[in-house]
């Protein structure tokens, strides 16, 4: 597929849309010439996005809503440390290759996550991103619930890279 310039309008919309899922005042004006999407060619709407080229995020075709890749969320968490869940060293090298999170290696979650919701693994003092999912649980009972899982993991960042 070929990639284009989003109008100003898809900028905003995109850029709004980001506000309301993430809670991130994102500002797309500062990636210049460097966004960039992918449209369906079927309806023309936007698939993919861009930054330079590397995949910034998709547009999920059931509620038109974004689910970042992992590169997708180091920018995000750049701006606002949100929707995240920090997990020990250890798990975040199972994670990275595309592995579920269980309740009971979560240390810190975002107490906005709700099930559904997508979310960043991080881990370390330096918050690396290890990957990106969908949480299973909110984010007040990771880690207080001992069993089960907290995220299904979408993407590892190994596996993106």
């Amino acid at each position: 597929m070929e990639r284009e310039k989003p109008s100003p309008w898809e900028r905003k919309a995109l850029q709004r849309l980001l506000l309301y899922q993430f809670g991130v005042d994102f500002d797309l004006e500062r990636l210049g010439d460097k966004l960039s999407v992918e449209r369906s060619r079927r309806t023309g709407r936007i698939r993919k996005i861009f930054v330079g080229d590397t995949l910034f995020a998709s547009v999920r075709l059931s509620d038109g809503f974004i689910v970042p890749t992992p590169e997708g969320w180091r920018l995000l968490l750049s701006v606002r440390r949100c929707y995240f869940v920090e997990v020990p060293e250890d798990v975040a090298r199972y994670v990275s290759q595309g592995r579920t999170v269980f309740s009971k290696h979560v240390i810190e979650a975002d107490r906005e996550i709700l099930p559904g919701d997508e979310v960043a693994v991080i881990s370390g003092e330096e918050a690396r991103v290890s990957g990106s999912g969908k949480a299973m649980l909110p984010g007040d009972s990771m880690g207080v619930i001992r069993r089960g899982k907290a995220i299904k993991t979408r993407t590892g960042a190994g596996e993106s890279e």
